[in-house]
């Protein structure tokens, strides 16, 4: 994995989603590699490769249920404020970024969770990398919509 990671800023493509609970117990379910397969429709499981609470440098694998197995590591972590992930396999590398806020939709309270997911391909894999981000922006956009079910 590079050493050196991008800065990401949300842009409107970016995807986001409304949890009706506290900021905390959403960042805790999300910050957690093991929960996962319980809101990410292409995950089949998760084995994790360092133990114990989430923290910067914690890494797992993701198998998919579909395609080739993702090794991860959290790169960014700043309680109920910002999450960060990096995965590469071969010349593409994944960074995905998540946000929180506090919200308040129709008179309820929660947190609004805001995901910035970028591909890079290396070298000649570069226009990859522009076409494996539109191809996880939709995932993201298809998997957001189970984080409130998966967290009540």
């Amino acid at each position: 994995m590079s050493d050196s990671y991008p800065v990401v800023a949300p842009g409107r493509w970016d995807a986001s989603v409304f949890v009706p609970a506290p900021r905390a117990d959403v960042f805790d379910f999300l910050a957690d590699p093991r929960n996962r397969p319980r809101w990410q429709a292409s995950l089949d499981r998760v084995e994790m490769i360092d133990e114990g609470e989430p923290h910067v440098g914690m890494r797992w694998v993701d198998r998919l249920r579909l395609g080739p197995a993702f090794e991860l590591q959290i790169i960014g972590l700043e309680p109920d404020e910002m999450w960060a992930e990096i995965g590469s396999v071969g010349p593409v590398t994944a960074f995905v970024t998540l946000f929180f806020e506090d919200e308040t939709r129709d008179g309820v309270a929660g947190t609004c969770v805001h995901v910035v997911a970028r591909v890079r391909g290396q070298r000649l894999a570069r226009p990859l990398g522009w076409l494996a981000t539109g191809l996880m922006t939709a995932l993201v956009r298809v998997d957001l919509p189970r984080i409130p079910r998966a967290l009540a």
